[in-house]
């Protein structure tokens, strides 16, 4: 049995934020705070949703320890969850879960819209795992 995608986006965006906060400088260290406590109940609560799953293989490549790498870091856990939510939305059946996992990705989606304004030009997909546009 595999964990659910964003059940193992949650416990990957948990041991990402960690690293992040390892790098963080002041300005961005008490929101890279408030987004791995997110994550973390966010990650609690899929688990009551889907009991029993197994815990994700998770990691991250990391580039040179700079403030501007702590947030492309921060960007691209928002962008997994974001594609993860996404996935996870499309096979939900139940109302509950639905919802939960409609919440879950606007939550990913607004951060991931509030990292990018930290470092202009960074990588981003409107919708992360749709095609771009023709």
């Amino acid at each position: 049995m595999t964990a659910p995608v964003g059940l193992a986006a949650e416990d990957a965006a948990v041991y990402g934020y960690g690293l992040v906060l390892a790098r963080a400088d002041g300005s961005i260290r008490a929101a890279v705070r408030r987004e791995l406590a997110a994550h973390r109940a966010r990650r609690d609560a899929a688990e009551k949703l889907w009991p029993g799953s197994p815990p994700a293989p998770v990691g991250y490549l990391t580039g040179p320890d700079t403030p501007v790498s702590a947030v492309l870091l921060a960007i691209r856990i928002e962008s997994d969850c974001c594609e993860a939510w996404r996935v996870e939305l499309g096979r939900a059946e139940a109302p509950e879960t639905r919802r939960f996992c409609s919440d879950a990705l606007t939550a990913a989606a607004v951060q991931l819209a509030r990292w990018r304004t930290l470092v202009p030009g960074a990588p981003f997909e409107a919708l992360p795992g749709f095609p771009p546009p023709a």
